[in-house]
């Protein structure tokens, strides 16, 4: 019973404690939300730009040579065999200009019919499709072979993919940065929170001590007050992220994969997994805040 009263005691101070200092328990709870909503969206964006960069590098990791008409047969098998035997290959798949055509015409839809009839024949010439173990191995396959006579052109996209790495990268570091920033700020808001708190109810407090109150009790109200700021953020920033990210995945996705084939995060995914995240963040900043405060606000 009297750990059931004390647990009960810590609640009602905490509340009455967030009544009192409504205005600056709403900016600390605010603060949270802001901090842990520009989160969510630096987090989406890189987790988005991850599987972007995947999946395009799983199309794109590869080098397609694309044959002469009149290319021997003897080199171009003696090429096949060679690649074969390269340790940084994975796969080589000979492709005719019919087979080529067909596919260009599944690409292309309900406008295939427009390729029924083309003048001169078919023009698209036999390839080789080249798949390396990784997409850095690329480079050196399209230099070593790309000026080989029998080769007409060349496909690498490995600059492509590169790029869209350096922009991975630097989402990351500038958003961890933000976040980091805002962290602080939002800890230091609890910070003079907590501070304002302790400070109302300092005679309150030399008396709990004087009859006994033991330093976790006259804390406990204090930190569950930074429990609750970060809480009720992270509710808040939750709701808010997932509905931002449902708007832009509803409209930014069905025209990314018509350009590139590739879909965005589904929200089913994330959307546990952001409520968790934001809890324990959320909750991490609220405690800690307090405690730090109460550490050195609070002489017990």
């Amino acid at each position: 019973m009297k750990i059931i009263r004390q647990l009960f005691n810590t609640v009602k101070e905490s509340l009455s404690s967030l009544w009192r200092n409504r205005t600056m328990s709403f900016t600390s709870t605010i603060s949270i939300a802001a901090m842990l909503t520009l989160f969510g969206v630096v987090m989406l964006m890189i987790i988005n730009l991850n599987t972007i960069v995947y999946q395009t590098g799983e199309k794109l990791d590869k080098v397609v040579f694309f044959l002469k008409d009149d290319a021997p047969a003897a080199d171009v098998n003696g090429f096949i065999q060679e690649l074969g035997k390269n340790d940084k290959v994975k796969r080589v798949t000979y492709v005719t200009k019919d087979e080529a055509l067909e596919d260009f015409k599944k690409d292309l839809g309900e406008d295939a019919t427009l390729l029924e009839n083309i003048p001169g024949g078919n023009p698209l010439p036999d390839s080789l499709t080249v798949e390396m173990n990784e997409l850095s191995y690329g480079k050196e396959i399209e230099d070593k072979y790309s000026q080989l006579p029998f080769i007409e052109d060349h496909n690498y996209y490995y600059d492509f993919v590169t790029q869209m790495m350096k922009i991975q990268n630097g989402v990351k570091y500038v958003g961890a940065a933000v976040v980091f920033i805002l962290v602080l700020v939002s800890v230091l808001i609890i910070h003079n929170t907590i501070k304002i708190a302790v400070s109302n109810r300092r005679n309150e407090i030399n008396i709990m001590k004087y009859i006994g109150a033991t330093d976790t009790y006259i804390r406990g109200p204090f930190l569950l007050e930074g429990i609750i700021f970060g809480v009720v953020g992270a509710i808040l920033s939750g709701f808010l992220t997932l509905k931002l990210y449902e708007l832009i995945y509803d409209r930014l996705n069905p025209q990314l994969f018509n350009i590139t084939n590739v879909d965005l995060v589904s929200l089913n995914i994330v959307r546990e997994d952001i409520f968790l995240i934001f809890l324990c963040i959320g909750v991490g900043i609220g405690f800690f805040g307090s405690l730090f405060s109460t550490k050195k606000f609070l002489n017990v």
